[in-house]
C-alpha cells in the first residue's frame, strides 16, 4: 500500500505535469501499477517525474536530497554545500532556509543538479518566488516537484559515470519507501 499516494487511479496525478505516453496510457491504473510498468521498461526519468508529482512536497524534496547525497563525491564544494543547506531547510523549514537555497540557485545556476535541487526548496510554495523588495508571487502549484525531478534526473547522467543503472534501482528504492510511508 502507497499511505503517500492515497489515489485509486493515477488520473489526478498526470494531470499536474505532462506525462509520457508510457504513463498516460495507464491513467486508470493504480499508481503501483503505474509504478511498476515504468520500472519494468526502465523509464526512470518518467517515473522520477510521477513520484515527484504524486508525493506530497516534503517527501519529494527529501527524495530530491538523498538522491543527490547518492552522488556527493563527483560534486564540488559548493554544490554539497546546496545540498546541505537543502537538507537543514527540513530542520528549519523557514523564510531564511529557503532564501539560502535561492542564493545557492544564483550561484549555482540550474547547470547541475544541486541547483535544480536548491530551485525545487526555493519553489516549494511557502513563500514568494519575487524579490525581497517585490509583491509576493506565489510558485505554480507542483513547480517544485519540476525541478526535483529535474536534479534527481541530472544527477543520474551528469556528471557522466558507470553507475546510473545502479542510481536509478537506488533512488527508485528510496522513492517506494517514501510513498509506503517508511523513511
Amino acid at each position: 500500500m502507497l499511505k503517500k499516494i492515497p489515489y485509486a487511479t493515477c488520473q489526478p496525478i498526470l494531470q499536474r505535469y505532462e506525462p509520457a505516453d508510457e504513463a498516460k496510457a495507464l491513467e486508470q491504473e493504480s499508481p503501483q501499477t503505474l509504478i511498476e510498468s515504468l520500472q519494468e521498461q526502465q523509464l526512470y526519468i518518467e517515473l522520477m517525474t510521477f513520484f515527484c508529482h504524486a508525493l506530497p512536497m516534503r517527501e519529494t524534496l527529501w527524495l530530491a536530497c538523498q538522491a543527490l547525497k547518492i552522488r556527493g563525491k563527483h560534486w564540488t564544494d559548493d554544490e554539497n554545500l546546496a545540498i546541505e543547506d537543502c537538507l537543514r531547510w527540513f530542520k528549519e523549514p523557514d523564510e531564511a532556509s529557503r532564501r539560502l537555497a535561492e542564493q545557492h540557485v544564483q550561484k549555482l545556476e540550474l547547470k547541475c543538479a544541486p541547483g535544480w535541487l536548491a530551485q525545487a526548496v526555493f519553489w516549494n510554495g511557502s513563500g514568494s518566488i519575487a524579490a525581497l523588495d517585490q509583491p509576493q508571487v506565489l510558485p505554480p502549484e507542483f513547480l517544485y516537484a519540476k525541478a526535483a525531478a529535474g536534479a534527481i534526473n541530472m544527477a543520474a547522467a551528469l556528471p557522466e559515470w558507470d553507475k546510473a543503472d545502479a542510481y536509478n534501482s537506488r533512488v527508485t528504492e528510496l522513492a517506494l519507501k517514501l510513498a509506503r510511508g517508511e523513511r
